[in-house]
C-alpha cells in the first residue's frame, strides 16, 4: 500500500514525505528516550538528595539519640520544614519506640505510605557497630511528577512545532531541511544514552528549524541547570550538615572554654586506658586537680582574669602528657590527669613535676600572677575499678592535700 502510494506521488512530494517522516520519526524516537531518561533522572534526583539527607541527619541525630536529647533531635527533624518533599519524620529508639518525630504523624502507618504512593526511607542509627535507632522519612513524588507534567508540555510543544515547520518549509528547503534535523535527532539520542544534558546544537539553519534548535538548547540548559541547582544544594545542606555534626561534637566532648575534653570524652579514654592496661597488666594513675584559691582571681581581677588563667593552666597541664595520657576539665577550676604507667613511671614523681611546673608564675592580662594547686592520686587497680571510685579516691585525696597546706599532692591511702 505504501509502495503504491509513493507511485502516486512526485518527486518533490515524495522528498517532503520522506524528509517529514525520517525528521519526526527520529525527533519522536529522540524524545521518547530524553523522556524515559528524564524520569529516570527525575527519581534518581530525588532518591539521591534523601538518601544525602537522610544519611547526614542520621549521623547528626545518632548523637542525641544515644544521650537521650529530645530537644536537639527534634531542631534537626524541624530543619526539615524546608523541603517539600518530606512529608513525615520519625526517631526511633534501639527499643523501636517513638523518640521525636516531624510532620503528618497518619503517615507512621506504614499501609497509608503505600496507598498513597508514597517512598518510605528508612536509615538505621549505629554508634560503636551498636544499634541506637532508627530514622524514618516518608517523601512524596510531587517533585517528579511535576518535573515530568513540565517536561511532557516542552515535548507535545517540540512535536507539534517540529511537524507544522517541518511540514511547510520542506516544500521549498526540501534538501537543506533534511541535514539539521538529523543532527539534532543525534544529539538527541546521543545525550539520551549518555545523560550529558551540557551538550547543545549548533544553529545553522534559519527559519523555524532555528528555532526548533533554540527551543531543544533551551529545554537542555533548563534541565542542566536544574541538575547543577540540585547539585549545589545537596552540596551546600552537606556542608551545613557537617558544620552541626562538628559543632554538636565539640559541644558533647569537649569544654567550650579550655577546649579540653570534657567529663564525657574523659571516662571513654579512661576506659580505653584501663581495657589496655587490663591486656598489658600495667596501671593507670587518675589525677584529681583544683587551684588553690581560684575564686580570689575571679573576685579580684574579673571573671576574664578568671577564663584567661584556667586557659593557660590547662595549656600548661596539656603539655605535660603524652600521647597515650590526657588531661581534661571536668568543671570550674577542677581538671584531671591520665596517665598510662608503664615500667619504670612512678605516680608520685608525676605529680611532684606537675605541682613543680606550677611554681613559674602565669602571665594573666600582663600580670604575673602565681597559681598553686592541690592534688589528689587515685592508681587503677589499686584504688578502683571505675571513673567514679577512681575519681572519688582522688577527690579525696586532694581534699586532704588541700587541708594540709595546698601546693602539694597526696596519693590516695
Amino acid at each position: 500500500m505504501i509502495n503504491k502510494l509513493l507511485l502516486k506521488l512526485s518527486m518533490g512530494q515524495k522528498i517532503v514525505a520522506l524528509i517529514v517522516s525520517v525528521s519526526m520519526v527520529s525527533i519522536l524516537i529522540a524524545i521518547a528516550g530524553l523522556s524515559i531518561n528524564e524520569y529516570r533522572a527525575a527519581q534518581q534526583r530525588m532518591t539521591k538528595e534523601i538518601s544525602v539527607i537522610s544519611d547526614v541527619l542520621a549521623d547528626n541525630i545518632t548523637a542525641a539519640v544515644v544521650f537521650n536529647d529530645t530537644q536537639s533531635a527534634q531542631t534537626l527533624l524541624d530543619a526539615l520544614q524546608t523541603n517539600d518533599m518530606v512529608e513525615y519524620a520519625k526517631v526511633t529508639d534501639e527499643l523501636g519506640q517513638s523518640f521525636v518525630d516531624f510532620g503528618n504523624s497518619e503517615f507512621s502507618d506504614e499501609s497509608v505510605v503505600d496507598d498513597m504512593g508514597y517512598y518510605a526511607i528508612k536509615t538505621p542509627l549505629y554508634i560503636d557497630d551498636k544499634r541506637a535507632g532508627e530514622l524514618i522519612l516518608v517523601v512524596n513524588n510531587t517533585q517528579i511528577k511535576e518535573s515530568i507534567r513540565v517536561y511532557l508540555t516542552v515535548v507535545v510543544a517540540v512535536i507539534f512545532i517540529s511537524l507544522v515547520f517541518s511540514f511547510v518549509l520542506s516544500l521549498w528547503v526540501q534538501r537543506r531541511f533534511a541535514t539539521p534535523i538529523i543532527e539534532l535527532a543525534t544529539l538527541a539520542s546521543e545525550i539520551s544514552d549518555s545523560g550529558d544534558y551540557s551538550k547543545r546544537t549548533q544553529t545553522v539553519a534559519s527559519g523555524e528549524i532555528a528555532l526548533l534548535q533554540d527551543v531543544f538548547n533551551d529545554m537542555l540548559a533548563k534541565t542542566n541547570d536544574r541538575e547543577m541547582a540540585l547539585e549545589a544544594l545537596v552540596a551546600e545542606r552537606t556542608r551545613d550538615l557537617e558544620a552541626l555534626n562538628k559543632q554538636l561534637e565539640n559541644q558533647a566532648y569537649y569544654d567550650n572554654l579550655t577546649k579540653l575534653p570534657n567529663r564525657a570524652l574523659y571516662e571513654d579514654r579512661l576506659k580505653q586506658s584501663i581495657a589496655a592496661a587490663n591486656r598489658d597488666n600495667t596501671k593507670v594513675a587518675l589525677m584529681f586537680i583544683d587551684l588553690d584559691k581560684f575564686k580570689d582571681i575571679n573576685d579580684t581581677y574579673g571573671h576574664a582574669a578568671g577564663d584567661e588563667l584556667l586557659c593557660q593552666v590547662g595549656q600548661r597541664l596539656e603539655k605535660q602528657c603524652r600521647a597515650m595520657d590526657s588531661v581534661a576539665r571536668i568543671g570550674g577550676d577542677e581538671f584531671t590527669m591520665l596517665f598510662m604507667l608503664e615500667d619504670g613511671d612512678d605516680a608520685s614523681e608525676i605529680a611532684r613535676r606537675i605541682i613543680d611546673v606550677f611554681q613559674v608564675p602565669f602571665n594573666i592580662l600582663d600580670r604575673p600572677m602565681l597559681m598553686t594547686m592541690s592534688l589528689g592520686v587515685a592508681i587503677y587497680p589499686t584504688h578502683g575499678q571505675d571513673f567514679d571510685v577512681l575519681k572519688a579516691r582522688a577527690d579525696a585525696a586532694m581534699y586532704q592535700a588541700k587541708q594540709s597546706g595546698r601546693n602539694q599532692f597526696l596519693i590516695y591511702q
